[in-house]
């Protein structure tokens, strides 16, 4: 009967010995992972930082690039005006100094 409890016992020890080892080892991988996680997560972090920078400087050189633009044409439209209005003055014969139309 010794021999067998002594048997069992040391199953048992084993069995616990080899559950202590899964837990630690479980324990180990856990806090490696969430380590990582956390260092990924701050990557993560930072990568959409930058890309909310660059997406704001993107969007300003837009803005920018459309002022110029519009300052642009609007200065051409400025030109065209006074194209027009001399060859129309030009075709009725005003060139010189304007003329008042009297009615």
């Amino acid at each position: 009967m010794n021999t067998q409890l002594a048997f069992a016992f040391g199953m048992l020890a084993m069995v616990a010995i080899t559950m202590l080892v899964v837990i630690v080892v479980g324990i180990v991988k856990v806090i490696r992972h969430d380590k990582e996680f956390k260092n990924i997560q701050g990557e993560v972090g930072h990568i959409h930082r930058h890309i909310t920078d660059n997406e704001r400087a993107i969007y300003s050189e837009i803005s920018e690039t459309r002022n110029r633009f519009d300052q642009h044409i609007d200065e051409l439209k400025k030109e065209l005006q006074a194209y027009t209005d001399s060859r129309i003055d030009k075709t009725l014969g005003t060139t010189g100094s304007k003329q008042l139309i009297k009615s």
